[in-house]
C-alpha cells in the first residue's frame, strides 16, 4: 500500500498557501495573486526555470510568518510604508529554513519587504520581484471590474517606482498592457495549468523528505500558539507507535506520523485569539474550532496521492457512533487507520502538558478512554493497545513533545528581536 507514491513540494507550499489566505477572509486570494503575478514577471524578466519556480513558491508563502489576522490586515492595510512590517518575513525564513527543498523559498521571503537598494547585494532579484507584485497585488478592488481599475493602480505604482527593483518594473511596464494579465491576476483563471506544469518539471519527494517537510508544516500549525507548541509532535508520536503495534507496514506507519504532523493543519484558519483563550469558548468561537478539520480535509485531499492520507489526518474529531464533526461519518465507514487517529490526537491532548494545565496521569487517561468507548464514540481494540502500551507511548509522545518544545523556544527567542505585532 502507498508503495509507488510520490508527492509534489509544489501540490503541498500551494496547498499551505491556500490555508494561509482562509486566515483573513477579507484578503482572500492575496497569496495566489502574488505568486501569479511574480511568476509573470519573472518570466517576463526571462529568469531560470528553476529561479522562477522558486519566485512562484515563495510569493505564494510569502506572508507565512504572520501568525495573526491583526498583523496580517496591518501588514496589508501598510500598502507602500512597509519597511516596520519586516518581523513577518524574518519569522517566515525562519520556519522555512530547515527544510532543504525550500531553502531558496525561504531567502526569498526573508528579503520580500525590502526597498530596493543596490548596496543591498544579499537581496535576490526575487526578493524584489514578490515585493513588487505584493504590493500591486494588494491594490486590486475584487468588488469592481478589474480591467477599469488599471490607470489607478499603475499610477499609485508609478508614485513609488524607486522602492522597486528597475528591472521588475519594466517588466511589469510591458505585462501591463497585456489584457489578459491583468484578468488571469484577477481570476486566477491559469493556475491549474501553473501548478501542472511546475508539478511535472520539480522533483517529487520520498517519504524521508516528506517527513522533514510535514514536520517543518507542524511547526508553522503550533508555534502560532503556546498552547499548542508541541501538540502535533505529541499525535503523529502517538498515531506512529499504534500503527506499528497495529501490524501495519513500516511505509503505512510513516505515513500516519506524517498525518499526525498534518492532522491540525486548518487551525492556521483559526483566529490566534482562540487558539490562545484559556477561558471557556463562545459558543461562536467553538464554531471556528470546530471548522478546522473540514479544511484540513479540503486542503489536504487536493495534493495528488495524498486522498487517504487527508482522511487519516482529518478524520480525528469523528466518532464511531457519528456525533463527531464535520462529517459525522460513523461505524465501519471509519477505516482502522483513521480510528487510530481519532484515538491518537485524544491521548496526546489529554496527557500532554500545556501552559495552563499539566496533563492527566495514566489512571485518569483510561478512565477517560473507556468512557469514550463504552459511549460508542471510539475503537474499544485501539483504546486496549493504549491501555497495554501505555508507558511505550507516552514515552513516545514525552519524547517528541520535549523535541518539539526546545525547537518552539528557541524559535521563540528570536520573537524579542522580531516581535509579533
Amino acid at each position: 500500500m502507498f508503495a509507488e507514491n510520490k508527492f509534489s513540494v509544489v501540490d503541498f507550499v500551494y496547498s499551505i498557501s491556500e490555508i494561509i489566505d482562509l486566515i483573513s477572509p477579507g484578503l482572500n486570494n492575496h497569496h495566489k495573486r502574488a505568486g501569479y503575478i511574480s511568476y509573470s514577471i519573472a518570466k517576463e524578466m526571462a529568469l531560470p526555470d528553476e529561479e522562477v519556480k522558486d519566485i512562484f513558491l515563495a510569493a505564494t508563502l510569502h506572508d507565512i510568518g504572520a501568525f495573526t489576522n491583526e498583523e496580517r490586515v496591518q501588514i496589508h492595510l501598510a500598502l507602500f510604508d512597509d519597511s516596520s512590517y519586516n518581523h513577518h518575513a524574518i519569522r517566515g525564513y525562519k520556519l522555512l529554513q530547515k527544510f532543504d527543498p525550500l531553502i531558496n523559498v525561504a531567502t526569498l521571503i526573508k528579503y520580500h519587504h525590502e526597498h530596493f537598494d543596490e548596496a543591498k547585494t544579499e537581496v535576490p532579484i526575487g526578493s524584489y520581484i514578490i515585493h513588487l507584485a505584493d504590493r500591486l497585488a494588494i491594490l486590486f478592488d475584487e468588488n469592481s471590474e478589474i480591467l477599469g481599475q488599471i490607470p489607478k493602480i499603475i499610477e499609485q505604482i508609478d508614485q513609488r517606482q524607486t522602492m522597486f527593483h528597475p528591472e521588475a518594473v519594466a517588466a511589469l511596464r510591458r505585462l501591463v498592457k497585456l489584457e489578459y494579465f491583468w484578468i488571469d491576476a484577477s481570476l486566477l483563471s491559469t493556475h491549474h495549468n501553473l501548478l501542472e506544469g511546475m508539478r511535472l518539471s520539480r522533483e517529487t519527494m520520498d517519504l524521508k523528505t516528506l517527513r522533514s517537510f510535514a514536520k517543518t508544516i507542524s511547526n508553522i500549525i503550533d508555534f502560532r500558539s503556546r498552547f499548542t507548541a508541541a501538540h502535533s509532535s505529541g499525535v503523529a508520536a502517538v498515531a506512529l507507535e499504534l500503527t506499528i503495534i497495529s501490524g501495519f507496514s513500516e511505509r503505512e506507519s510513516r505515513l500516519m506520523e506524517i498525518a499526525g504532523f498534518l492532522h491540525d493543519l486548518g487551525k492556521l484558519a483559526v483566529p490566534n485569539h482562540i487558539l490562545e483563550k484559556n477561558d471557556a469558548l463562545t459558543a461562536e468561537e467553538y464554531n471556528e474550532i470546530r471548522k478546522h478539520t473540514y479544511f484540513t480535509y479540503l486542503v489536504l485531499s487536493k495534493i495528488k496521492g495524498f486522498e487517504a492520507i487527508a482522511k487519516w489526518a482529518a478524520y480525528h474529531h469523528e466518532r464511531l457512533n457519528g456525533k463527531g464533526y464535520p462529517f459525522h461519518i460513523k461505524g465501519s465507514d471509519l477505516s482502522k487507520l483513521e480510528r487510530i487517529m481519532v484515538v491518537a490526537d485524544i491521548v496526546a491532548a489529554i496527557t500532554e502538558d500545556r501552559p495552563y494545565c499539566l496533563g492527566v496521569a495514566k489512571e485518569k487517561a483510561i478512565k477517560i478512554l473507556t468512557n469514550l468507548v463504552e459511549n460508542g464514540g471510539i475503537d474499544k481494540g485501539i483504546v486496549e493497545i493504549v491501555i497495554e502500551n501505555f508507558a511505550r507511548i507516552q514515552e513516545a509522545r514525552g519524547k517528541a513533545q520535549t523535541e518539539a518544545l526546545e525547537e518552539y523556544n528557541t524559535f521563540r527567542s528570536t520573537l524579542d528581536e522580531w516581535p509579533i505585532q
